[in-house]
């Protein structure tokens, strides 16, 4: 089973029937309990997988929320190694790629079964290798401290329709730009200008299924230069046009 689930407050528990992946998209902060009835405080990072196994009680609460991708596998838990070993919180740069691809394949309803189960092997070779303590190319947390990442992610989304740049986030935080650029990434798993994108892209799509016709409009709220820019960047990035995105809530 797989599914997108959208960027909105959410309160669940549940036993997983199967080992669980899951991939956020968004920074998400919130209450969690694995296993255990004690709840405790979450704040975690953009593009960050995680891996729960079967049997595992989860509970997970966020007034904010953010676009995950949850797949429950079909696999037996004896399959995998260390299936009494869970985590969350971990970026990881192919992880991020292969998710991408799965959201695309769902958000458009052009589902190719033969691709998308390549695209979650590929995504669970990668959950193997981090259990197993092999993966290479996992970034460390680094200088990029949760309050220094939710001050830099708050600035990005408050400015994000005005012309934000790397070096304006850097001097928020009293960095140069290139040091920025490096915790960012190693906390993200991508690049400053390759995050506003897609926070840019994201907020077109909440606007056109609020119901905003005015692409153009849009594409000013969003932080794009013009309709044709925001056009160009989604046929780069979705392989679709926004008059095709914005035809899909309808």
């Amino acid at each position: 089973m797989m599914e997108l689930l959208p960027p909105a407050p959410y309160e669940a528990a549940y036993t997983p029937s199967g080992c669980v992946i899951g991939f956020a998209f968004d920074a998400q902060c919130g209450l969690h309990a694995f296993a255990s009835d004690r709840k405790t405080p979450f704040q975690a990072n953009p593009n960050h997988l995680s891996f729960v196994p079967e049997g595992c009680d989860v509970y997970s609460q966020s007034i904010r929320g953010g676009e995950y991708l949850r797949i429950v596998l079909d696999a037996r838990a004896s399959e995998w190694p260390h299936r009494d070993r869970r985590f969350t919180n971990v970026v990881d740069a192919r992880s991020i790629l292969v998710a991408e691809q799965l959201r695309g394949q769902l958000i458009w309803g052009d589902e190719d079964i033969l691709l998308l189960e390549h695209l979650v092997g590929r995504l669970s070779e990668r959950v193997t290798a981090i259990l197993t303590g092999i993966a290479d190319g996992v970034n460390a947390l680094g200088w990029m401290t949760p309050r220094r990442l939710r001050l830099s992610l708050d600035l990005i989304e408050e400015e994000l329709a005005t012309k934000l740049t790397v070096a304006r986030l850097a001097a928020s935080l009293g960095l140069s730009t290139g040091f920025f650029s490096r915790a960012f990434k190693e906390a993200v798993g991508k690049a400053p200008h390759d995050f506003i994108i897609d926070r840019r892209i994201a907020r077109a799509r909440e606007q056109m299924g609020s119901g905003v016709d005015d692409l153009s409009a849009i594409a000013q709220e969003a932080g794009f230069n013009s309709h044709a820019h925001m056009a160009s960047v989604f046929r780069k990035r979705l392989g679709v046009t926004p008059t095709e995105v914005r035809r899909s809530f309808e």
